[in-house]
């Protein structure tokens, strides 16, 4: 399979702001990549720009290293799913999933006929139908399904799965990677779905406003976030955000104080203000652990409503904000276009726990477990490299 490369790509458009800025990106060969971002990040221009629909104004692009940018998409030779999954309407369905691969030379029939079968069979799609009795999700199980038959350098997916029903999404979701998988293909999926992105790829890139954030694996994305924009937009629940003073070696925050070893109070400096990161797992309920937890602080509050989700529950607890902090937070919401600060702690609790809403619940939580981030560059000022 191709790997795909960008280096310092920019994309102007028509506007003031570049649709596109300072990409760089690497797919290697036979591994997916899946880019995420809310509406506008950029996900869909970045991959109608490598199949060579949208021209780039500078950087490069290179597929198995060799430069790309004089090629048009038919030299490229990628397999595009668009958003809209537009059929041919005049055609059955056999002839919707051959289509493309015909127009490629050197493709014949047999291997074709048998490798739409083979395609059909993987969604269950009867091939003599046509496309106007599909469902808006037969339409795209067939689009995903003409790409698949086509024998490309690389698969671009843009929101391949929007538009299966909560039920059925992850089937198709699982057969679609499962043949792109076996099969080592060079994949690049466009979402806006942060939980798919996760469960797919090996390497997620995390765009806004045309920027990508960070790239990494699942993983390294939910444990070690790079910025504010990257806690709270990946995971379900979110990363619980809140303000955090420092106060000589102690950071105080809305429910607790944390003492601050020499390492974090350097990276805070003269910083009069930071934003503390918790994720609902390391907020535990003391009643329900199981074992001791070193360097940790605790405190004791309300429950204010309890979720029961059924192998866990979510217990919320409420706090107030100085009116002066609360503003300045709402500013960096602002900027980053996404809500980031609530004014409650979400707490993720076993199950079997009885909870109920007034109850007192004291909650222990690992230092090791707490983010620190700049409030105005939103720079995550825990990691290592600073």
């Amino acid at each position: 399979m191709t790997s795909i490369e960008l280096r310092e790509v920019t994309l102007r458009g028509r506007g003031p702001v570049p649709r596109l800025s300072g990409i760089d990106l690497t797919v290697p060969a036979g591994t997916v990549l899946a880019v995420v971002g809310p509406v506008g990040a950029g996900t869909t221009t970045l991959l109608r720009m490598v199949v060579g629909l949208d021209d780039h104004d500078t950087g490069e692009l290179l597929l198995d290293g060799t430069s790309a940018n004089a090629q048009g998409p038919r030299e490229r030779d990628l397999a595009m799913v668009f958003d809209d999954h537009e059929l041919y309407p005049h055609l059955d369905v056999r002839d919707n999933l051959a289509f493309s691969a015909r127009l490629r030379k050197g493709v014949s029939g047999a291997d074709l006929a048998e490798r739409v079968a083979s395609v059909a069979g993987l969604f269950g799609l009867d091939l003599d139908a046509r496309v106007r009795d599909l469902t808006a999700a037969e339409h795209q199980q067939v689009a995903i399904g003409r790409a698949l038959v086509r024998e490309a350098r690389g698969y671009l997916l843009d929101q391949p799965f929007a538009a299966q029903s909560e039920r059925e999404r992850p089937a198709i979701r699982s057969m679609t990677m499962q043949w792109l998988r076996e099969r080592d293909l060079t994949t690049v999926i466009a979402t806006d779905d942060v939980a798919e992105a996760l469960a797919v790829a090996d390497q997620v890139a995390v765009m806004r406003g045309g920027r990508v954030h960070q790239v990494g694996t699942p993983r390294e994305l939910y444990e070690t976030p790079s910025d504010l924009f990257v806690a709270g937009f990946v995971g379900a629940p979110p990363m619980n955000l809140m303000p955090g003073v420092p106060s000589g070696r102690q950071l105080v925050m809305p429910l607790a104080t944390m003492l601050l070893d020499d390492e974090l109070l350097e990276r805070i400096g003269e910083r009069e203000l930071v934003v503390a990161g918790i994720r609902p797992e390391h907020c535990h309920d003391a009643a329900a652990l199981q074992g001791p937890v070193d360097d940790r602080f605790e405190f004791t509050t309300r429950v204010d409503e309890v979720e029961w989700r059924g192998n866990l529950q979510h217990a919320f607890l409420g706090y107030d904000l100085d009116p002066e902090i609360e503003t300045r937070l709402r500013e960096v919401e602002t900027d980053l276009g996404l809500t980031l600060f609530q004014s409650f702690l979400v707490a993720q609790v076993p199950a079997e726990r009885p909870l109920r809403p007034g109850m007192s619940m004291r909650v222990v939580v690992p230092r090791r477990a707490v983010h620190l981030f700049d409030v105005e560059t939103g720079e995550n000022l825990t990691l290592a490299d600073g």
